[in-house]
């Protein structure tokens, strides 16, 4: 990817596309500071991609904790592309790590029934707003899916740790998953112990994880340093 990217560039070097290609490859390496310096040129190349800016915002803006920018990015990719429901999706995923799940669920909702993220979303807002059972009705069709991580979270937040701890078991060994379960129960050890198993997925999944209201109850602990550094993340 980073070759073709690179090679596109040297094509077509006004190609707001090419960057945004090599912005992502960067990002992924834990490049940050060369994947913002082609983001921003592939702004300044269009600065309509609506594309771009979801990338900008969910591959290093909240990677890296800066929830606020990614949400005044996606707020000028909506004005760019109202109707695309990947904007709304990154929008509200942007809100929900600042935890505005008012204005995070409303753009949830406008997502398609069919759309694929839409339970996530929705169930993802729910709980944020102490909607508990709620958000269990919405992310209940997660069960017959791969990412049933958000519902064992719902079942431990609900109080129904049996379950909670049934699904853990069930979705082993995805450790993005189970340490979304084990947040759910509070179990500090076993978050952590999966989000250091995480770090194999690289430094864009740790830091977007790391940012998500779910696990805020560790990120102070001394053990976050270290899966941070492990992939390249700033402390």
């Amino acid at each position: 990817m980073r070759a073709a990217a690179e090679r596109a560039i040297q094509l077509d070097p006004l190609s707001a596309e090419a960057y945004d290609a090599a912005a992502n490859v960067y990002a992924r390496d834990g490049n940050w500071q060369q994947s913002e310096r082609s983001f921003r040129r592939a702004l300044e190349l269009d600065s309509n991609r609506s594309a771009t800016r979801g990338h900008f915002a969910v591959n290093l803006l909240i990677v890296l904790g800066r929830t606020d920018e990614a949400v005044r990015e996606m707020r000028i990719a909506e004005k760019s592309d109202p109707l695309s429901p990947e904007i709304q999706y990154y929008l509200a995923y942007a809100l929900t790590a600042t935890r505005r799940y008012d204005e995070a669920a409303a753009h949830c909702e406008k997502l398609a029934d069919d759309y694929s993220e839409k339970a996530e979303c929705l169930g993802r807002a729910r709980l944020g707003q102490g909607r508990i059972e709620e958000a269990l009705q919405v992310l209940a069709p997660l069960r017959d899916l791969g990412n049933r991580g958000y519902l064992g979270y719902a079942y431990a937040r609900a109080g129904h740790r049996t379950e909670a701890e049934k699904m853990a078991v069930e979705i082993a060994p995805n450790p993005f998953n189970e340490a979304l379960v084990y947040a759910g129960l509070g179990d500090k050890k076993r978050t952590l112990d999966a989000l250091d198993r995480m770090t194999k997925l690289g430094p864009i999944r740790i830091g977007r994880a790391l940012t998500f209201p779910e696990f805020a109850f560790v990120r102070d602990d001394p053990r976050i340093k270290d899966v941070r550094n492990a992939v390249g993340l700033p402390n």
